[in-house]
């Protein structure tokens, strides 16, 4: 799944045939591959393609782009897949995965090309046809954004990874892993060793404040759950904040073993755990859920329906629709749960659905790669419950944008947050928080949009969040830099507008300008480029 895929893959043992034997760059790069060790094997190859030049095989290219795939590194990736493109023995998908990588950067124009070229390659025009789809969608939301105001929530982000926040009494839980050592309590234990996909920290869950004053104050949720050294989170509750659904990596020290050659790995699966709060506050012993099987697949990420009757998780389980699916399972008359429901085609697509959230009116907020969307997960609302289900409507922008876009949860109490990737966060994940009108309509446009502009980027900017932020409505549209661009927007007329821009290492730039005393379809044309 997203976040951690769902699968952990452990080296138990590599067996030599001697003490003194010692495994070349390309099989350690291999085994770290293997297991899911993304950040190490892409070193690894790293090394192996700047030292081979135009020698470096197919494979090793293959590998190198996918590690940074998997490792949400576009810009990395799509530079790979175009270099493995030029070999005549690419993959096929290579296409498809490259596409992926450009409409991630939001270089749509492009992405739509890669598409359409692998369309042609055979009987997969199906397969790219929603990816070809939100191509063409994207431009039009972008000019055209819902009137909501979105706010990355920086009490709460750091440089590595935040997300999954959800409403708690006094407070918001949420997955990191920013490891905050200092603020374990007794129990609570943390893993020494890094998760090879990302070379950081295990997730784990915390809770912090939300007020407006002072600093922030981030402890521990609770031993009950954090004791595991592997990955914890997200969690979500019950009405009244008695019972705890938690998502952690199969935490037993016995793991199934798998040999290939003479290298054994072990499967750390997702699984989702219940725990009930005493009279005293304090989280009991967590409940595996009844249908957990970690030896054959990942489940987690769940959401309680209002009425506490219906539990909807994410899951790989054999029988779906995608690759992980949106399931679920119906309280019993005798407490227990039932047996897993898929919730059906019209909410679960070929490709992949996570992070189901249910709001307080009752309806459906999940995440999908294979409706129309933007980017990667883009977030969609429907209404009905179980197999019963309206048209998904995706949220557009800026809700969504070209990144991945996940775990909407919206609250009652005006507390709604979404977490990103987007460009211009602190981190690789950020949680942002959300507010709207009382009532509007994904379709609406905003009003007095008269105002032609043209922006040029230069080429110091490659990379770059280019953030157009206007300073009346409180909202803006990123864009990602690459030297030439054409950045083509419709504007206010007597508006103040910003030009913020953020680099890839972070550093920050403002550019202002405003279209006051333009005239309607007056054209503005405007060099995105700090000091000229």
């Amino acid at each position: 799944m997203k976040k951690y895929v769902g699968i952990i893959l452990l080296l138990v043992s590599v067996q030599l045939s001697s003490a003194q034997e010692q495994l070349s760059l390309d099989k350690q790069a291999a085994i770290y591959y293997a297991k899911y060790d993304y950040a190490k094997a892409a070193s690894l190859y790293e090394r192996i393609a700047a030292k081979r030049k135009e020698k470096t095989s197919t494979v090793v290219l293959e590998r190198l782009a996918d590690s940074y795939r998997q490792m949400n590194r576009y810009s990395a990736s799509a530079d790979w897949y175009a270099k493995l493109l030029a070999r005549s023995d690419a993959s096929a998908d290579a296409r498809m995965y490259y596409g992926d990588m450009l409409k991630s950067l939001g270089k749509y124009p492009e992405a739509k090309a890669a598409y359409t070229q692998y369309a042609q390659t055979g009987p997969q025009q199906e397969k790219v046809k929603n990816r070809i789809a939100g191509c063409d969608a994207a431009p039009g939301w972008i000019q055209s954004p819902t009137p909501v105001f979105i706010r990355n929530v920086e009490r709460l982000n750091t440089s590595r990874s935040d997300w999954g926040a959800t409403y708690y009494p006094g407070g918001v839980v949420f997955t990191s892993d920013t490891l905050y050592r200092n603020q374990l309590e007794n129990g609570s234990h943390f893993n020494r060793n890094k998760y090879g996909r990302t070379n950081r920290d295990y997730y784990g869950l915390y809770v912090g404040d939300t007020a407006n004053y002072g600093n922030v104050y981030i402890k521990d949720f609770s031993p009950s759950f954090n004791w595991s050294r592997y990955h914890v989170g997200p969690a979500t509750f019950d009405k009244d904040y008695h019972t705890a659904y938690v998502t952690m990596t199969y935490p037993d020290r016995r793991i199934p073993g798998v040999k290939e050659k003479r290298v054994k790995y072990g499967y750390r699966r997702l699984e989702l755990f219940a725990a009930e709060k005493d009279k005293n506050g304090k989280w009991g012993k967590p409940v595996p859920f009844p249908y957990n099987k970690p030896d054959q697949y990942s489940l987690g990420h769940a959401a309680l329906s209002n009425d506490g009757s219906t539990l909807y998780f994410a899951a790989d389980m054999p029988g779906g629709v995608g690759g992980t699916d949106i399931w679920y399972s119906e309280k019993q008359g005798d407490g227990k749960w039932g047996t897993p429901v898929n919730c059906g085609p019209a909410i679960n697509s070929p490709e992949e659905e996570e992070f189901p959230t249910i709001a307080p009116d009752g309806s459906l907020y999940f995440c999908s790669k294979g409706w129309t969307g933007m980017g990667g997960f883009d977030i969609f609302h429907a209404t009905g419950s179980k197999t019963q289900w309206s048209t998904p409507e995706n949220l557009r922008y800026p809700t969504n944008s070209s990144a991945d876009d996940f775990y909407f949860v919206a609250g009652n109490n005006g507390n709604t947050y979404f977490s990103s990737n987007r460009p211009g966060g602190k981190g690789s994940d950020d949680i942002y928080s959300i507010t709207s009108p009382e009532t509007y309509t994904l379709t609406k446009v905003p009003v007095a949009l008269v105002i032609p502009f043209i922006g040029t980027v230069c080429p110091p900017l490659d990379g770059a969040c280019i953030y157009i932020y206007n300073k009346q409505r409180g909202i803006g549209w990123c864009f990602i830099g690459s030297p030439g661009r054409e950045i083509n927007l419709t504007l206010e007329k007597d508006t103040d507008y910003e030009i913020r821009i953020t680099y890839p290492n972070h550093r920050h730039e403002v550019m202002e300008f405003n279209t006051r005393g333009m005239t309607d379809g007056q054209e503005l044309k405007k060099e995105i480029c700090p000091g000229k």
